[in-house]
């Protein structure tokens, strides 16, 4: 079993990770932590407790966290999720509220009663980790291992030439997270892209899924299919956060090697990106991924989700 915390920004493909996190007998979901991204943090929290209510699942607390990355404004990517962040989803109020406490104590608190026992996972930018690492430095050598999806390591990234969304909405927040010393997985554009659904994929599910979650995968869907992939004309929905969470419990979908990787904090035309050493072993700060076994992912997302939601 495997107790994950997941610090996210709500955002399509982050809904359909907590979907099939939910739907993963491997995996005990400690909380959700909510960071501004993909949209500002009342929409995150909200999108966040909506889709546990949906799911039938409001016993897993929800705390906010960072409202603005560490230094730089946000920027968000409402034209990639919608204004809301889901699409044209609209959910309805959840029954539960956020818990008291912020992110960043939550995950502190957590990490320090069971040293060794839990998982970060972050599929959205790193500012809560890069301030709970500030506030209590201790939780590097208490965590049991950090997931990130984000960087773009020997491909190009998908907000700049140089760099991915997560890394460069908060870069500063990276580089102390890749420096933290604690065991770090970074799950990249370099395999997330070669991981997608289509919009045929997503139709199939309609026949196994419930109503009230079908809804919500295909209006999500079909609003990054007509409204954003339209303009870029391709019919392909990467599962970048999907495939990061899915690798916490089945890491060999990802074939990893030890790498060296920073992050680019002052190039005018490069700020955010993740430069990664492959050949300096001796300085290794994370596990990158070299190889994905996309067939794999596809079947597993598909069975998952299809068989949790009858």
């Amino acid at each position: 079993m495997h107790r994950i915390i997941l610090d996210t920004d709500p955002g399509i493909d982050d809904a359909l990770a907590l979907f099939l996190a939910l739907a993963s007998p491997e995996i005990q979901l400690e909380a959700l932590t909510t960071v501004c991204g993909n949209v500002n943090l009342d929409h995150t929290t909200r999108n966040a407790l909506a889709l546990l209510s949906l799911a039938g699942r409001e016993d897993i607390p929800v705390a906010a966290g960072a409202s603005r990355p560490l230094i730089l404004p946000h920027g968000d990517a409402a034209s990639v999720h919608g204004l809301n962040g889901l699409g044209q989803l609209q959910l309805p109020e959840s029954r539960i509220t956020a818990h008291p406490q912020h992110a960043v104590d939550l995950i502190i608190e957590r990490v320090m009663q069971a040293p060794g026992e839990i998982t970060l996972v972050a599929i959205g930018p790193l500012t809560n980790l890069a301030l709970a690492l500030h506030k209590e430095p201790r939780i590097a050598r208490a965590v049991r291992e950090v997931y990130i999806m984000g960087g773009a390591l020997r491909v190009p990234g998908n907000v700049t030439p140089a760099a991915e969304f997560n890394i460069y909405c908060d870069p500063h927040a990276a580089h102390v997270v890749f420096h933290a010393g604690w065991p770090l997985r970074i799950v990249s554009l370099d395999v997330t892209h070669q991981v997608s659904l289509t919009p045929v994929d997503f139709a199939q599910l309609a026949t196994s899924l419930d109503g009230s979650v079908k809804h919500a995968i295909l209006q999500m869907t079909d609003f990054y299919f007509n409204v954003f992939q339209a303009e870029i004309a391709t019919k392909a929905f990467h599962m970048h956060d999907p495939l990061c969470l899915a690798a916490t419990f089945l890491p060999d979908l990802i074939t990893w090697q030890p790498a060296y990787v920073d992050v680019e904090l002052q190039g005018t035309l490069t700020l955010g990106e993740t430069v990664a050493d492959f050949k300096q072993l001796t300085q290794a700060n994370m596990q990158a991924p070299v190889a994905v076994d996309a067939a794999g992912f596809r079947t597993l997302f598909l069975e998952r989700i299809g068989q949790a939601y009858l």
